[in-house]
């Protein structure tokens, strides 16, 4: 399916690769970019971003957005791991900072959203975790910085959605457990 580019505000570019609505319970779909005080102001503006959000069970608690963030960004499966680790490899072969663990540290947080992310040379992203009645969202925004930003992200965001919706995916999985 070709991806479709919707703009949110006036410069922004937002990937949404599947305009389809929710389905069942934990299962991951796209969807428009939230407007939080958190995500508007997370970057000085914003070159890319993408939102996915995965259905909670009705009833099931609210759960806190910096549990989602650790279950989503603390766990991912096997194959996500692995290409952190090449990315970690290949990026300094070209001249960039690498990521560490620092990457997906808190930035920000509120009651229902905790924002995640990083500032390097190339580029700056974030990532908010929105814990919703009934929902979890999951959205990156990114601001590229220079040439080597334009470069590295050009391949980033072409597996960038299927390592967000494996992660979200994972996380509603761990999430469902007991609280």
């Amino acid at each position: 399916m070709e991806p479709l580019i919707i703009s949110t505000r006036p410069g922004v570019r937002h990937h949404q690769l599947d305009p389809v609505g929710p389905g069942l319970t934990g299962r991951v779909f796209a969807i428009p970019l939230p407007t939080t005080p958190l995500l508007t102001d997370a970057l000085p503006y914003v070159d890319w971003s993408d939102a996915y959000a995965v259905l909670t069970p009705l009833g099931a608690p609210c759960r806190d957005p910096q549990e989602w963030a650790e279950a989503i960004f603390q766990g991912p499966a096997l194959w996500v791991r692995a290409l952190f680790g090449v990315r970690e490899l290949v990026v300094r072969l070209v001249g960039i900072e690498p990521g560490g663990g620092h990457a997906f540290a808190t930035v920000n947080w509120r009651r229902d959203e905790v924002l995640v992310g990083t500032d390097q040379r190339h580029l700056g992203f974030r990532a908010s975790v929105l814990v919703e009645p009934g929902r979890v969202a999951l959205s990156t925004v990114v601001q590229v910085r220079n040439r080597r930003g334009r470069g590295y992200f050009a391949l980033v965001r072409r597996i960038h959605p299927w390592v967000v919706r494996s992660m979200l995916a994972r996380a509603s999985r761990t999430m469902a457990g007991p609280s």
